[in-house]
């Protein structure tokens, strides 16, 4: 679907806010707990439900108390107006609620405004409740005539590159929607903006969190906070092959190489049913798996029960010296893995060490400087 299609589906009304219902489904509450459990349709106007999204949006990383404050200071000028759709449970003797598509910071903002008012925190003057609450300009999408790609379109359109700009997992899930409703992967690309390239890679990571969360032993653990190990992995070309990448099954098909990458990220469980520490503690750990998961050597005593990135590592670099990059690397890997017991137990030699490596960095950049001034 061409993005010139949309207004062939979307129509001009006025609608008082009483009627327009947070979406619960937000996809920026995909990496909420339990966020990307969607709530069911006949659900959605409960106050309890409501009152909880509402709550949702009035955290910190939405910006909803900026956007309430200037529109307390200015007024609600609707020059890009809110987009809706009928809830579908909606019935002829009650009033119609509608759901929205594009704009809950906005009527997040304005229900705020006016809950302050009502529980006396604020005091608004009446034209200020008529303008936040009275025949709000909005477009509605016509449920009857437009596909269901549409409703995650519009968000994207707006957000996957844009104003709150969504999170890395938020776009991967519109592009997997967007791909299951039937839309080719160049026109989801082109439909959120983006190349069909990164639309490509958001689709594999997605799928390869999703393929987790269906594991007996490790589904648990799946959660949005995941993916950035996931696009990390989908990123590295090597790994991507050791575990055997299908587009076309959409899922990585070396199942045993599979458990095996779930251990190093969760750890594995002993006999005494506790997990061994993550050789993977972090998504960027995956970066240095990639440059040796094809050298033999390192990459053995890597899996081996007391192999680590580290250990790795340095057996890489061994057969690499004419890099001089790589001990730099090494060196840098090694202090990220030191804890806090040792940092406490450091000796003045220990010490003296760090800070003659601070010394010497510091003289190689500054005549890099002189060099090239």
């Amino acid at each position: 679907m061409s993005i010139s299609d949309l207004s062939r589906f979307l129509s001009s009304i006025e609608v008082d806010l009483d009627q327009i219902m947070l979406d619960p489904n937000n996809p920026r509450f995909s990496d909420f707990e339990n966020g990307d459990k969607e709530v069911p349709e006949s659900r959605i106007i409960e106050d309890r439900v409501q009152r909880d999204t509402f709550e949702k949006m009035k955290s910190k990383r939405f910006d909803v108390a900026e956007l309430r404050d200037t529109i307390r200071t200015i007024g609600y000028l609707p020059m890009d107006r809110i987009v809706l759709r009928e809830w579908l449970n909606n019935k002829k003797s009650e009033p119609i609620k509608y759901i929205v598509v594009e704009g809950n910071r906005r009527i997040a903002a304005l229900k705020w405004l006016i809950d302050l008012h009502n529980t006396g925190r604020e005091t608004l003057l009446t034209g200020q409740i008529k303008n936040y609450t009275q025949k709000i300009p909005a477009l509605l999408l016509d449920k009857t005539k437009s596909p269901d790609q549409v409703k995650y379109i519009l968000p994207g359109l707006r957000h996957v590159s844009g104003i709150k700009e969504w999170g890395p997992y938020q776009r991967a899930k519109a592009v997997y929607k967007l791909r299951e409703a039937g839309e080719t992967p160049k026109d989801v690309a082109q439909s959120l903006g983006l190349s069909t390239q990164a639309a490509n890679l958001l689709w594999r990571s997605y799928l390869s969190l999703e393929q987790m969360r269906i594991d007996e032993e490790f589904g648990e653990y799946a959660n949005p906070r995941m993916y950035s190990y996931f696009e990390e992995i989908i990123k590295r070309p090597k790994v991507r092959k050791w575990l055997e990448w299908s587009d076309d099954e959409e899922k990585f098909v070396n199942e045993d190489r599979v458990k095996e990458l779930y251990g190093w990220i969760f750890g594995d469980i002993t006999t005494g049913e506790e997990r061994t520490d993550p050789k993977l503690p972090e998504a960027k750990s995956v970066r240095e798996l990639g440059r040796f998961i094809d050298n033999s050597p390192a990459f053995e005593l890597f899996r081996s029960p007391n192999g680590n990135l580290t250990r790795a590592l340095a057996r890489y670099e061994s057969e690499h010296r004419d890099s001089w990059q790589g001990p730099i690397i090494t060196a840098n890997s090694v202090l990220e893995t030191l804890t806090t017991s040792t940092l406490r137990k450091m000796s003045e030699t220990d010490i003296d060490l760090l800070e003659n490596l601070i010394e010497r960095i510091q003289r190689v950049l500054q005549d890099r400087e002189k060099l090239l001034s």
